[in-house]
């Protein structure tokens, strides 16, 4: 069913006022004054509930990793001298369990094996006690566990009996859970659980797993209750596990190492009342919720609540406070009944009205889109669809007839203007034709998307325009040009770019670029600025390849055609060297496809 627009406005403006008045109408009759006044600390309970689960939920991966511990002392792998065994084991572990950042063992002797999780894979690093110095060598692995990188870092201060989680093992000979503390690797906050390895009757080593509490911290610090409130963790030293909008981790000039801050150095004044106002309740240990409601120095009235939160040996806690009046104003944006009917209803209301303007809104803006890029010249857009309203689809039936007219009257103008440098060369049109295709073929192995297909065939072929500017008696000479010949030729690349100075299309500005840098080289020996590996323009790389086959299999006033095994031959040595070594893959994956091309538009003297 076919509707005007003009109709449908002015019903649904006719109903949208009568909806109006009417709840103007109820909402005054039924509204009065209410004062709703809640009690802080019932939202701020619900927030430390909030809290408290997800932190417990996030921190019983720690359970999880006490059970991989006791199955690690089970099985041979930790003491074993395979190391390969241990890290696969490892590697698979941290591969089932997302949250564990890595996995390590240290004998007694200070010899150690660590499998880390990085961005692109897993990194080994393996020390060993060698005449009581202790070397290091790593190994990087990609997602499969593939060796990357081998390298040899030589002697390594780091030992890690000396680390709090292999002395506290050791000491309690059980599984134990330590305070947050900064990774050494990582260089980032979390907590480690670690267990003693018994063999043949006495403690082997220690084995640990890390857990990153970065999660966390950012789950907490993202928690508000109003716009000047704070949530925070602490453990039960205070040292701040997760505040917001501060580094929790600061440098240690006395022990030279990185730690986490405490509640005196995190910078906050607040804070620091609220927890002097619970030592002034004669709280030793924060075994239960604590409110409390105190005055900080510029005499601003807060609500805080301390709640505890502990898991086995964790000993955590999560604070946070509020100003009174953050609170009260949002109780007092809420006072009266109307507002919530008002809400109610003018949110069905809105639904309505978004739907009218969504559904006229969006053709339109299809309109305005296709418009803007039809000026930018991108021609490749599709389609506008058809909408139910009859004064709109007139509007995209000649949008969607002037876009096709204009994109074949825009593309049939740079084919005939790349032709009119093809013809001092070549006397055809089948080289630009062969060379847009071959440059389609080679970008979908790169994995181009159908629009950058289509930009890249297109400006491909101005890939010599410059060449107008050629005297024929160079580009048509027979033979071998002299130096001051071959200096001049080259020159068609900046001449080019010159022609297609101030582009004012994508195709246009691709063209240009691929104009002037489709002779340089992967290795920096091209012309003409000598630019090298991906200060090249993609582009620019794809059209080296295409350009070179293509003058390497077709005749020439000064060649023979090659063959295509010879050609392709030459492409390949090429690699790394002349070619960029991933568009050279592309070309081998396409050659079929190439050879192909060039046999259907063959030039025509050939």
């Amino acid at each position: 069913m076919k509707i005007s627009i003009k109709n449908f406005l002015s019903l649904g403006i006719v109903i949208g006022i009568i909806v109006l008045v009417s709840l103007i109408t109820f909402s005054s009759y039924y509204s009065t004054k209410r004062a709703m006044t809640k009690n802080t600390n019932n939202i701020m309970n619900t927030i430390s509930e909030f809290a408290l689960n997800k932190s417990k939920q996030y921190l019983l991966t720690a359970r999880d990793a006490a059970d991989l511990t006791q199955r690690l002392e089970s099985k041979k792998v930790v003491t074993s001298k395979n190391k390969d065994l241990m890290i696969k084991y490892f590697y698979e572990q941290l591969r089932l369990n997302k949250q564990f950042s890595s996995i390590y063992y240290a004998d007694l002797d200070g010899n150690f094996i660590m499998v880390l999780k990085t961005m692109n894979g897993y990194m080994v690093k393996v020390l060993y006690n060698k005449d009581e110095l202790i070397y290091s060598k790593r190994t990087y692995y990609d997602e499969k566990l593939q060796n990357v990188l081998h390298v040899l870092e030589g002697p390594d201060i780091f030992d890690p009996r000396n680390r709090p989680w292999y002395k506290q093992a050791l000491n309690s000979k059980s599984i134990i859970w330590t305070d947050p503390y900064v990774f050494f690797t990582s260089q980032e906050p979390g907590i480690t659980t670690a267990s003693p390895i018994y063999h043949n009757g006495g403690i082997n080593g220690v084995i640990g797993v890390d857990i990153e509490i970065s999660e966390l911290s950012n789950f907490i610090t993202n928690l508000k209750i109003s716009e000047n409130s704070k949530v925070f963790i602490m453990d039960n030293s205070l040292k701040m596990i997760a505040f917001p909008d501060v580094n929790t981790i600061e440098f240690d000039n006395i022990t030279q190492t990185t730690k986490l801050k405490d509640i005196n150095s995190i910078g906050d004044d607040i804070v620091l009342s609220a927890y002097n106002k619970l030592l002034d309740s004669d709280i030793e240990t924060i075994d239960k919720k604590v409110f409390l409601t105190f005055n900080s120095k510029d005499n601003v009235t807060y609500h805080a609540l301390f709640s505890p939160f502990r898991i086995n040996n964790i000993n955590w806690t999560v604070g946070m406070y509020v100003p009174q009046d953050d609170y009260l104003g949002t109780i007092k944006e809420n006072q009266k009944f109307n507002i919530i009917l008002t809400i109610i209803f003018g949110g069905i209301f809105m639904l309505i009205g978004y739907y009218i303007a969504k559904s006229i809104i969006k053709p339109l803006t299809s309109v305005i889109e296709t418009t803007k890029e039809l000026k930018s010249m991108n021609l490749n857009v599709p389609c506008i669809e058809k909408t139910v309203y009859v004064e709109i689809n007139d509007l995209i039936d000649h949008t969607n007839t002037m876009k096709e007219s204009l994109k074949e009257a825009y593309t049939d103008t740079l084919f005939r203007l790349a032709l009119a440098s093809e013809y001092k060369d070549t006397d055809t049109a089948s080289h630009i034709k062969r060379i847009g295709l071959y440059c389609v073929e080679i970008g979908k192995h790169l994995g181009l998307n159908d629009d950058q297909l289509y930009i890249l065939e297109h400006a491909s072929t101005m890939h010599d325009i410059g060449k107008l500017a050629i005297d024929d008696k160079i580009l048509l000479k027979p033979g071998k040009l002299t130096l001051d010949e071959r200096k001049e030729m080259m020159k068609h690349s900046e001449l080019g770019a010159k022609l297609l100075d101030n582009p004012t299309s994508e195709i246009m500005k691709e063209a240009r670029e691929i104009s002037l840098y489709h002779h340089e080289k992967w290795n920096g020996q091209g012309y003409p600025k000598g630019l090298k590996a991906d200060e090249i323009p993609l582009y620019a790389r794809i059209v080296a390849v295409a350009d070179v086959f293509d003058a390497l299999v077709s005749k020439r006033c000064y060649k023979d055609e090659f063959t295509y095994e010879d050609s392709k031959k030459i492409i390949l040595d090429g690699k790394g060297s002349h070619f960029d070594p991933k568009c050279v893959e592309a070309f081998e994956l396409a050659y079929e496809e190439l050879t192909r091309i060039h046999k259907i538009y063959k030039d025509s003297h050939e």
